[in-house]
């Protein structure tokens, strides 16, 4: 019986570290009928309102990655990103390697050009 409690509390241990983290809840909806896609982002990256929006990713300091819906053809769209109630500055590139194909990147970055995270919205046009 001794023997069994180390390997008892090693599975415990084991099992608490492999669980599978909770799915963070839907997105409210984003019903504006003039934009393809759009996406109200958190500064750390959690997605609070979306429309034709699959995830988002924050990959790094100011970086982030917003993967658009399949029914939406960035080549042929225009992205605007807004930082609401923010001083700071961003810009966006569609596609690229750092987040992938119907992927938009969002940078954000203070008035010095330093990488900061900050809360954003996206639509694509």
């Amino acid at each position: 019986m001794r023997r069994s409690g180390p390997v008892v509390l090693a599975a415990a241990a084991l099992t608490g570290a492999l669980a599978v983290p909770a799915a963070a809840a839907d997105p409210a909806p984003i019903t504006s009928p003039y934009v393809q896609a759009a996406a109200d982002v958190s500064p750390s990256g959690a997605l609070r309102r979306a429309k034709n929006i699959d995830w988002v990713r924050h990959i790094d300091r100011g970086r982030y990655c917003v993967n658009v819906g399949d029914q939406v053809n960035l080549a042929f769209s225009i992205v605007q990103v807004e930082l609401p109630n923010s001083n700071r500055r961003s810009f966006s590139t569609a596609p690229n390697a750092v987040c992938g194909t119907n992927s938009v990147t969002v940078y954000t970055y203070d008035l010095n050009g330093s990488y900061v995270d900050n809360a954003f919205t996206v639509a694509v046009l």
